[in-house]
């Protein structure tokens, strides 16, 4: 066991005051990553726990992903067609009882995240295959002015649609990693991303999955902004 990147599920479930029922059941909808075994006890990556702490784990069902997109795209200003006019409705309706923080819970289901290691070559070249996101939208000016942050660099994360993220990892030599410096988001909707960009408050609630605490609470005040405008 790597002490300082291993956690046992005793100790995930005392981090995050949860079962260890619960910790499984997170392992098991992917919210934690797995790392392997040390005898008979199941290791868990320390960051995956570490960023859920921050999200938080309330319980409740989260959105289902074309709900979870939907939400997004309200509080981007954009017109989610892939839903009825009542179910837009009772959504706006939902949106102005939650913050910041419950906006990012209940989107979880949104997108399927894997981290990779890249060399600074891969990484460069895997950039122009993603629909930017989190810190690495920063490098337009106009998103970076709303979040009040620099261009990221060192980091490539970004969208892709299901099933490319292995196509990539393979064309770029990127080598999966709890702790790497590139995050891929597989989706299978692609309606939401019509404009060639990610909706504003995906790329908050992405932030918010960061362990660096400048980049959480740029995320958390995009949201709650958008929740009352």
């Amino acid at each position: 066991m790597d002490a300082a990147r291993d956690m046992t599920v005793a100790e995930a479930a005392a981090r995050l005051d949860r079962s260890t029922m619960s910790i499984h059941r997170l392992l098991g909808s992917g919210q934690l990553t797995a790392t392997g075994r040390a005898g008979k006890a199941l290791l868990i990556d320390r960051s995956s726990v570490e960023r859920l702490a921050a999200a938080g784990t309330r319980r409740g069902r989260a959105w289902t992903a074309k709900t979870a997109w939907a939400a997004l795209a309200l509080l981007s200003g954009q017109n989610p067609t892939w839903i009825s006019a009542s179910e837009k409705s009772r959504l706006k309706s939902r949106l102005r009882e939650l913050d910041a923080d419950a906006v990012a819970v209940l989107a979880r289901n949104k997108d399927k995240t894997l981290r990779y290691r890249a060399t600074p070559d891969g990484l460069a070249a895997l950039t122009g295959h993603l629909i930017a996101s989190g810190a690495t939208a920063m490098r337009d000016e106009s998103t970076a002015r709303t979040f009040g942050m620099a261009g990221g660099g060192g980091i490539a994360e970004g969208y892709v649609m299901a099933g490319d993220a292995a196509a990539l990892a393979d064309a770029f030599g990127l080598v999966e990693d709890p702790d790497g410096n590139a995050i891929i988001h597989e989706v299978d909707l692609a309606e939401p991303f019509a404009e060639g960009r990610v909706p504003v408050a995906a790329i908050a609630v992405d932030l918010m999955s960061s362990l660096a605490t400048r980049e959480r609470s740029a995320g958390q005040r995009v949201i709650n902004g958008l929740l009352h405008v």
